[in-house]
């Protein structure tokens, strides 16, 4: 299996710059990674770059692994230059998602913190998603990865990983939460439409009617297609 496709598309399409989501992919490593940003954090895009690439060099998430990542956020910053509301915002932190995805031999092993989605598609129907299974989850407050080391306890301290296995018809969609949340409300259907994207602007057409129609919230949004 390769990387087939990453597509993402800002809040705002006219202003790229801005979008919060990341993707790194590693085909011969068999290792991909999706991060989503959080909007309302300080400088959640660079957090979020910062994780996909860790996971890319490193795919397993430890304290150093940890470490290196919030060290590696925090030197691309000069607190003290700060103005003071700046200060502010930079010491209550940054906080992202993580979905990392490596390609085994028995399938793929799946890292999911917080409300990014991997789903399992076999050209009929999904097979399996991670690490919701409903729409209505996409509904609450996900836990995390933060550029606080303390903040990070819960996700040190716990499991967010699952194993799929995979055969010749196997597809993998990973996704950040708008596209997630729209897919799971009605997967038979949406699903045959990931599946008919060819281009950028097939992706571009797609999320835009969704977000005109209501039935996608406005938020950046991206699709990385493994297959």
């Amino acid at each position: 299996m390769r990387n087939l496709a990453r597509w993402t598309v800002g809040k705002q399409v006219a202003e790229p710059h801005l979008n919060e989501d990341a993707i790194a992919c590693a085909n011969v490593k068999g290792v991909y990674a999706v991060s989503d940003g959080a909007s309302e954090s300080f400088a959640s895009r660079r957090w979020a770059r910062i994780l996909v690439a860790r996971y890319r060099q490193r795919p397993v998430i430890d304290e150093a692994w940890l470490a290196h990542a919030i060290d590696t956020y925090h030197a691309g910053f000069d607190r003290a230059a700060m103005s003071w509301s700046a200060q502010a915002s930079f010491d209550r932190g940054s906080f992202a998602t993580l979905l990392g995805l490596r390609l085994r031999s028995d399938g793929v092993s799946i890292l999911g913190i917080g409300d990014s989605l991997a789903v399992l598609d076999d050209g009929n129907e999904i097979r399996a998603t991670f690490p919701y299974t409903e729409p209505h989850q996409f509904r609450t407050n996900p836990l995390l990865l933060s550029t606080i080391h303390d903040r990070n306890a819960a996700i040190l301290n716990a499991d967010f990983t699952t194993h799929w296995s995979l055969d010749g018809t196997s597809t993998l969609f990973c996704m950040t939460d708008a596209i997630g949340a729209w897919l799971l409300a009605d997967r038979s259907n949406r699903i045959a439409r990931l599946r008919a994207l060819r281009t950028g602007g097939d992706f571009v057409a797609l999320v835009e009617e969704a977000r005109a129609d209501g039935t996608m919230r406005r938020d950046d949004t991206t699709l990385l297609v493994i297959g």
